[in-house]
């Protein structure tokens, strides 16, 4: 029985308990995270359709962020949050009403400045990798042509 239970057998069944156990956390916690991403998206909806002047209403434009000179000018739709979207009623009017930015929305925003940080860095690197082997190249032709001249 216990010829069974090598040192090898015991840690490659203690990692594989350790993993599962680590990929049950981290599923746990993103669904969690995404349960709560969409109560706070609800809520948001609810506020802005409270705030709307028509009953039942479509969204044409996404949530945008104000310009500058309609915050400085004080209109009352960038007010609220700083953010804006335009909505058709349903008797066919169109006007603007404030809206809140989801968390998912800057989640993403956040990911995808960290993505673009990342290929900044990479490319970064390898021009200098790059350069580096010109440069090596370079000195390894001008000591071969010392050496060549000096025997």
């Amino acid at each position: 029985m216990f010829e069974f239970f090598t040192k090898k057998r015991v840690l490659a069944l203690s990692g594989l308990i350790f993993f599962i156990c680590f990929v049950y956390l981290i599923l746990q916690s993103h669904f969690a995270y995404t349960r709560q991403l969409l109560k706070q998206e609800g809520e948001i909806r609810e506020k802005a359709k409270k705030a709307a002047s028509c009953e039942s209403y479509t969204v044409v434009e996404r949530c945008k962020r104000c310009p500058k000179k309609e915050l400085r000018d004080l209109v009352k739709v960038c007010m609220e949050t700083g953010y804006k979207q335009k909505i058709k009623c349903s008797d066919g009017k169109e006007e603007w009403n404030w809206c809140e930015i989801s968390p998912a929305v800057e989640e993403s925003d956040f990911w995808k400045f960290q993505l673009i940080m990342v290929l900044i860095g990479a490319s970064s690197y390898a021009i200098v990798y790059l350069r580096q082997q010109k440069l090596d190249k370079i000195l390894m032709d001008k000591i071969h042509k010392q050496i060549a001249a000096g025997v």
